[in-house]
């Protein structure tokens, strides 16, 4: 292998190191209630919602902005929902449904 080439393996290499990956939780949606009532992430990270109850959940995310809304519709069960969380912020997590399904989530 040249130097050249070593040289440029071991900086890429580097830069996949320090690049963090974002995590991935998985929150469920289980007697009319999620499975976590908060949640810290960072930026980048994503939650799975699960849909383990019989009936239709909703997911809708507000924040961190008051303009900042997300409605990811209806969610059959047995569905998965999933959002990546790219800004930071307060959020609130809610079933437009069924009001006690719902969490808060940080984003650093």
């Amino acid at each position: 292998m040249s130097i050249r080439l070593a040289t440029a393996a071991g900086f890429l290499m580097g830069i996949i190191v320090a690049a963090q990956a974002a995590n991935t939780i998985s929150v469920g949606q289980k007697g009319l209630m999620l499975t976590q009532s908060s949640a810290t992430l960072v930026k980048g990270d994503r939650i799975i919602f699960t849909n383990e109850d019989d009936v239709i959940h909703n997911i809708h995310i507000f924040g961190p902005g008051d303009d900042d809304s997300i409605d990811l519709g209806l969610q059959k069960p047995g569905a998965l929902l999933i959002h990546k969380f790219d800004k930071a912020g307060a959020y609130r997590v809610r079933c437009n449904i069924h009001p006690s399904v719902k969490m808060a989530v940080t984003v650093k």
